[in-house]
């Protein structure tokens, strides 16, 4: 059977020479294809590196299976640069003109400060207003979503002034009860000298079960390098997109990939990779037999 480039061999060139000068092209393109694909995203993106590929299951809606739409272990994400915090649109905020990403309102951000050992890509939930008046935090946006919702402690149930407990109610789709202590997040900015307002983040799959009820673990709760708001300057961006599965290479050739990896996601890339290896081989035959039905 001849091959779609021997059957377009021109006149005064060997074979030999019409693969040559086919490799030669071919090492060209693919590169140059390659580079203006990087740069598009790199303009869109306006950060460097402007992908990231997942490496834990926080944000996955299944210990076992991945899904499209979803951020799962080994997806890769377009990272699109923010920068103030006007550009995010949060949880709570998400809620009230439905905003939804990855399969739940509000963005999904990526943040990094000093001292952590890598940047973190979790949902922005909510974004707290310090007021150096009452020292207290201010969350406007409770005011926009039902009542029954949200809830406070120790007080009047209002949006503003709020400094012992905030609690949210049915977050993501685990339906979770996030319990947010404005007061230990108080305290430790005061003991830093430092008092702001900010965002609060979690991850879609962070949460555990405590006497029947899923309660959400929220960063700024259980991470010892995030105890406080997240300032608009650690804000890296925000995710946009998604390629499943790919990324599971890196994690595969760097050893770092998780042993409750979704089995679908290792199928999926193998049966990815096979189409694009044997794709083109089949497009190459059909080709060829079809210039010689019609010779």
């Amino acid at each position: 059977m001849k091959s779609f480039f021997y059957d377009n061999v021109p006149s005064g060139k060997s074979k030999d020479e019409s693969i040559f000068i086919t490799t030669i092209k071919a090492f060209i393109i693919a590169p140059l294809v390659f580079l203006i694909i990087i740069g598009a995203i790199f303009l869109y993106s306006g950060v460097w590196p402007p992908m990231v590929v997942i490496e834990s299951e926080s944000m996955q809606h299944s210990d076992t299976t991945s899904y499209i739409g979803v951020i799962d272990t080994g997806d890769i994400v377009i990272v699109k640069g923010v920068k103030s915090y006007e550009e995010i649109t949060t949880y709570v905020e998400g809620l009230a003109n439905g905003h939804h990403t990855y399969g739940a309102p509000g963005d999904v951000i990526i943040y990094y400060r000093e001292g952590m050992s890598k940047p973190v890509i979790h949902r922005a939930m909510l974004h707290l207003d310090y007021n150096s008046t009452s020292k207290g935090f201010d969350i406007p946006s409770l005011a926009n979503i039902p009542e029954d919702k949200w809830d406070v402690t120790n007080g009047e149930k209002v949006w503003w002034n709020l400094k012992d407990e905030l609690i949210l109610y049915d977050i993501g789709h685990a339906n979770a009860v996030m319990r947010i202590d404005l007061s230990a997040m108080l305290s430790f900015m005061a003991n830093n000298n430092n008092m702001h307002g900010g965002i609060i983040t979690l991850g879609d799959n962070n949460w555990e079960i405590i006497d029947g009820t899923p309660i959400a673990r929220y960063d700024q709760y259980w991470m010892t390098a995030m105890p406080e708001p997240i300032m608009e300057e650690w804000i890296i961006g925000k995710a946009r997109g998604e390629l499943p599965w790919f990324g599971l290479m890196k994690l595969w050739i760097t050893g770092t990939l998780p042993d409750d990896t979704p089995m679908n996601s290792k199928r999926n890339l193998v049966a990815s990779i096979g189409v694009l290896i044997f794709a083109p081989i089949i497009i190459d035959i059909s080709y060829s037999i079809m210039r010689q039905r019609n010779s």
